[in-house]
């Protein structure tokens, strides 16, 4: 093995490792927001059905917030599962760059990782919009309240 192959292999092991890291950290990160994601619905649902004065908006947006939040949930899942599938692509695409010496590999993503960026991105959005749904159903309870 020449000096150069050697080079190359230690650059393919060091990229190899940072990918693992990065599957370490994606799986991390997706439980921290799966726990937090599902811990908010549970505390806001015994809230709603008790304490709010149900009509059709406070319905409507209940009905809005559940499908919001388990949207969001799905895309958490899926963006993990599509990630995970993604990042082993980039293993291969890794080694056709460093070992193999195909230049096209270099800026190659995998399908999977561009819908595990678009599950993600679609959770991001879907949890911003419980956010605001959850905000507006507080200031109707607040702004109701006897």
């Amino acid at each position: 093995m020449s000096k150069n192959d050697k080079k190359e292999q230690k650059l393919y092991e060091n990229y190899v490792n940072e990918v693992n890291n990065r599957i370490k950290t994606n799986q991390e990160s997706q439980d921290k927001m799966i726990l937090t994601i599902s811990s908010a619905l549970l505390a806001l649902l015994p809230f709603v059905l008790e304490k709010l004065r149900l009509n059709y908006l406070t319905q409507t947006l209940v009905i809005c917030l559940i499908v919001s939040n388990t949207i969001s949930l799905i895309a958490v899942l899926l963006s993990f599962y599509f990630c995970t599938k993604g990042n082993k692509d980039d293993v291969k695409y890794a080694e056709e760059y460093y070992l193999q010496h195909k230049n096209d590999s270099l800026n190659k993503k995998s399908r999977w990782t561009n819908a595990g960026i678009f599950c993600n991105s679609v959770s991001l959005v879907m949890f911003a919009i419980t956010l605001i749904i959850f905000a507006t159903i507080v200031t109707i309870y607040f702004c109701n309240k006897e």
